[in-house]
């Protein structure tokens, strides 16, 4: 077991480093600070992947969510976007919510500050369809004027665009400088608040209970090109695979399911490879 937990840390720095570069790519904007002559945000017209709002100065490209959600309040499809999830879920199902989600990346490294830790049970994983279905389609179809879609009440565009945002139009502190912070954003401010107090005590507890992207993404793992394979032969029911899992599930008995996020931490035990279907 500690030679697979010794491996297991290896992984894990790889997985950082893919993370950090994803965060890295998905905020090119800075670039402008020295290249003045250098615009970029013509890209945000096509989506990435991965959960990050496309209103942040410094983003790269459009968000997902935030494109379907747009796309539903004027009664369009948005082909393209929905394209780009269809081909990297048929690739590798939640493959980008392990190894490039910057969200992700966060409640990884919440999850490392020194609490209580929870497991949550695994009927609760649903809600993340039910958020789905409300708040990033049916809300934005039926009832586009309403300021209930997921995005006004989003922790990634609070975090990413409303802080920095807020930040510089209030650069310099002067006496009333918190007058302009609404109920809005003070109910913003307390959801994410509550979010990244899950992430700490709940190992990546938005993904799993709220996170629409990685309910579309979800959908996939089943039939996904890229999988996990079980050696049954090989597999002496140690567990070992079960605690290294980030998510909570037992490989051997819920391979590939929805939950699974592909961080390839279970391969370690050596009965589970990731292969071609």
């Amino acid at each position: 077991m500690g030679s697979i937990i010794t491996r297991a840390k290896k992984i894990r720095l790889t997985r950082r480093f893919t993370q950090f570069t994803a965060l890295v790519l998905l905020n090119l904007q800075f670039l402008h600070i020295w290249f003045t002559r250098l615009q970029l945000t013509g890209l945000r017209v096509v989506c990435s992947p991965v959960f990050y709002c496309h209103s942040c100065p410094l983003a790269t490209t459009a968000c997902p969510l935030g494109v379907l959600i747009n796309f539903g309040k004027l009664q369009l499809i948005p082909f393209i976007t929905l394209g780009i999830l269809g081909l990297v879920g048929t690739l590798g199902g939640r493959f980008v919510c392990g190894w490039a989600c910057p969200f992700g990346l966060l409640q990884d490294l919440l999850h490392r500050i020194p609490s209580p830790k929870f497991k949550i049970p695994h009927k609760l994983t649903y809600t993340k369809y039910v958020v789905l279905v409300l708040f990033v389609i049916v809300i934005p179809i039926f009832w586009p004027k309403a300021p209930y879609s997921f995005c006004d009440g989003c922790p990634s565009s609070f975090l990413e665009s409303t802080i920095p945002w807020a930040a510089m139009a209030h650069w310099h502190v002067t006496p009333g400088m918190f007058n302009g912070f609404t109920a809005r954003f003070m109910v913003r401010g307390s959801i994410t608040l509550a979010v990244l107090l899950l992430a700490v005590m709940v190992s990546r507890g938005f993904c799993r209970l709220f996170c629409p992207l990685g309910a579309i993404f979800s959908l996939f793992n089943r039939f996904s090109l890229f999988r996990f394979n079980l050696t049954y032969s090989r597999c002496n029911d140690c567990k070992a695979c079960a605690k290294l899992c980030p998510v909570d599930i037992d490989p051997v008995t819920q391979m590939n399911t929805a939950e699974c996020i592909r961080c390839y931490e279970c391969t370690l035990t050596k009965h589970i490879k990731l292969g071609a279907k």
